[in-house]
């Protein structure tokens, strides 16, 4: 387990050391996210959730993951919003808020964090959350964010296609049919050595990734964000806290209850940001 943590980390500061000295400068960063993204990590979805014997059961609590994580996300949004409510945080706020602190890194971070304490097995799990993740930001986060229902067939079919167009979202449902169907088994080896190849840059990548984005903030601007740093301290701290507590009570599979705790203490999803600003320029114009 150490060992694990130890090369967590150890790339985190790889990531910081190389930012430091000009190596991996923003926009560069920015390139290797979207590559790593687009790339890498829906190769390691489709290699990893392939090669698996993906039987009835192991569907069953993958679906009933990415339902639980998605009810964790809109629960806690509003738990949230009422913590916001008493310390009397402006209440344009609510929205991003609400969204921002409830959602879940799990593919950009989670995804590489599974692979190095769970496996293979822990990735396919992690994965529902990348289901469950865009479900939620493109039908009720978006609703939230813009303060209106999707309405009509022709809402409906937008966010369908938000949803299933995500590389993410295409690739664990590739990976899911091959295993399901025996499929994989007609895909050339070298096709597969290759998303494997690929795949296995998703994880050291991502995490240089993140060292390089600590190094670019500054740290020390982190905790001049007073209102930003109380709202983080709660999402790592209360989210999970609350999880673990429910999970006494789940009866399911020690690696499905870790994975799913591991799910719940990850830091904003990246693309919420984004979400938040573009909506917001639209308003504007």
């Amino acid at each position: 387990m150490y060992g694990q943590f130890f090369l967590l980390f150890a790339l985190i500061i790889v990531g910081y050391y190389c930012n430091k000295k000009g190596w991996l400068n923003r926009e560069t960063n920015k390139n290797m996210s979207s590559m790593v993204m687009h790339v890498m990590i829906p190769a390691m979805l489709i290699s990893t959730i392939a090669s698996l014997s993906v039987n009835d059961r192991i569907l069953k609590v993958f679906l009933m993951m990415a339902l639980a994580q998605i009810l964790a996300m809109i629960l806690f949004g509003l738990l949230v919003r009422l913590y916001a409510r008493f310390r009397n945080q402006d209440r344009r706020l609510y929205p991003m808020l609400d969204i921002t602190v409830a959602s879940l890194n799990t593919g950009f971070l989670g995804l590489p964090v599974a692979q190095i304490f769970f496996g293979s097995e822990g990735v396919l799990f992690m994965s529902s959350g990348v289901l469950s993740l865009n479900l939620y930001l493109w039908s009720y986060g978006v609703c939230v964010i813009e303060n209106k229902r999707i309405e009509g067939l022709q809402g409906m079919k937008k966010t369908a296609k938000k949803i299933l167009l995500n590389p993410n979202c295409m690739s664990v449902v590739i990976g899911m049919v091959l295993a399901l169907t025996g499929a994989v088994q007609f895909v050339p080896a070298a096709a597969l050595e290759f998303l494997k190849k690929l795949g296995d840059l998703a994880t050291p990548l991502s995490l240089i990734y993140i060292g390089a984005l600590a190094g670019d903030s500054g740290i020390s601007s982190l905790f001049k964000e007073k209102v930003a740093l109380e709202f983080s301290i709660i999402k790592m701290i209360l989210m999970p806290a609350l999880a673990a507590v429910v999970l006494l009570f789940i009866p399911a599979d020690a690696l499905v209850k870790s994975v799913f705790l591991l799910s719940m203490a990850l830091p904003s999803a990246i693309v919420v940001p984004m979400m938040v600003e573009q909506k917001s320029e639209a308003k504007r114009s």
